[in-house]
């Protein structure tokens, strides 16, 4: 398969790796934009932009899924850093209709960092189409009880957390958010692929969202019925159903699989899981970041918020993913294979990412972080759940061959 776009001779094998995230057969396709200390070093798509066969291109746009919530971390920042917002206050200090439901003293840091309490979607909403009309949702969450005490636990606010966060940040700003995107983000940094809540106007540069067959079945089910299904079906333990349910009560809004095709998903505003990107734009945002929040004279926000922004607030496994996420404040740290060891008097480096790098993943296997360490920025975005790498294992692929790139730049 072809790759197309740009890369620097020190990172010319990243091409493989772009070539092994696409598919080998059929439609789809994936683009891969790295910053090494300030200078973009790839630009590379490859794959098939829908399934009449047009190219997928490095400018393409495409749904990034949970990957938005990297931007949305990077706003709440930019507005810690001027003064709007204060981590340690509690939420309803800037909203006071939230305190309502013991939700009086969630900080902005437990918001942000998933210790709220606040995950269950399937709780509070009938179809996952409400989930389009913002004013609706704020007054859902407004109603929301926590499932447990705020801050004695971490679960994965893979949908509220966005208009927790959301809401705050528009209303200490004035604006709404796509305008926060682009006031703040977009426009400062000069990229024309940052969207949450994508004018109309820009449809036609987005990828056909290519959804699999099996998943769209099953995530067409209710909640309740699938648990239902899982407790027939798997002769487990109780804490194992109660994993289960906990997974799909965050993760899958009811009738989530009916709407994932509909245009309102690219025009509504879901920061927590609607971000529409292409990879240099990205990559670009995440470039200032690994630079102490600065690239090319244009300043983000300060070092020293930065460095509490990346600092681990979850370091063990919590509820809803069993994974260690190891999330920052409103990020999480990316994985890559490969380990840094010694053989006699030589030292090797297969690019594993060290323990500051942050940014943040969508289901399907978009992402983009930065690599202060390193000094790199790096951006993954698709149209598809998974190339001859499979689907969430593509960023990993990104990441360990992006970083091996940048250590032998280096060296």
């Amino acid at each position: 398969m072809q790759v197309r776009g740009y890369s620097h001779p020190d990172f010319r094998s990243l091409r493989n790796t772009v070539r092994r995230c696409a598919p080998a057969h059929g439609p789809g396709g994936v683009a891969v934009a790295v910053y090494h200390r300030g200078e973009l070093v790839a630009d590379l798509a490859c794959g098939t932009r829908d399934r009449n066969g047009g190219p997928f291109e490095p400018e393409t746009l495409a749904m990034s899924m949970s990957t938005g919530k990297g931007v949305m971390a990077t706003l709440l920042h930019l507005c810690v850093d001027r003064g709007l917002v204060d981590l340690e206050a509690p939420v309803a200090k800037y909203w006071p209709e939230f305190a309502k439901n013991g939700k009086g003293n969630i900080t902005m840091r437990q918001a942000a960092s998933h210790r709220a309490g606040l995950y269950s979607i399937a709780r509070i909403i009938d179809s996952a189409e409400e989930m389009f009309d913002w004013d609706h949702m704020v007054q859902v969450v407004e109603d929301m009880w926590p499932v447990h005490k705020p801050d004695t636990d971490f679960g994965y606010h893979a949908w509220t957390g966005g208009w927790i966060i959301g809401e705050v940040l528009q209303r200490v700003t004035g604006k709404r958010f796509p305008e926060l995107v682009k006031e703040l983000l977009a426009d400062p940094l000069e990229v024309d692929g940052l969207f949450m809540g994508l004018p109309e106007s820009e449809i036609h540069r987005v990828a056909e969202f290519l959804i699999p067959k099996i998943p769209r079945k099953v995530l067409r089910g209710r909640p309740r019925s699938i648990r239902a299904r899982v407790r027939r079906t798997a002769s487990t333990t109780a804490r194992w159903h109660s994993a289960v349910g906990q997974f799909v009560d965050a993760m899958i809004p009811p009738g989530l699989g009916d709407v994932l095709g509909d245009p309102r998903w690219l025009t509504s505003v879901i920061p927590s899981g609607n971000g529409v990107f292409n990879a240099r734009s990205l990559a670009r945002m995440y470039a200032a970041l690994s630079l102490g929040g600065r690239l090319n004279g244009v300043r983000l926000m300060s070092a020293s918020t930065l460095a509490e922004a990346a600092e681990d607030q979850n370091p063990r496994i919590g509820r809803v993913i069993p994974f260690p996420l190891r999330f920052k404040v409103g990020y999480m740290r990316p994985v890559s294979l490969g380990l840094r060891f010694s053989w006699g008097n030589r030292r090797f480096d297969v690019g594993r990412p060290n323990p500051h790098a942050f940014g943040h993943f969508g289901a399907g296997g978009s992402g983009g972080w930065a690599d202060p360490e390193r000094e790199l920025g790096v951006a993954i975005v698709s149209n598809c759940f998974g190339g001859v790498i499979p689907g969430d294992l593509r960023p990993v692929a990104v990441a360990t061959a992006s970083a091996r790139c940048a250590d032998h730049r280096s060296s």
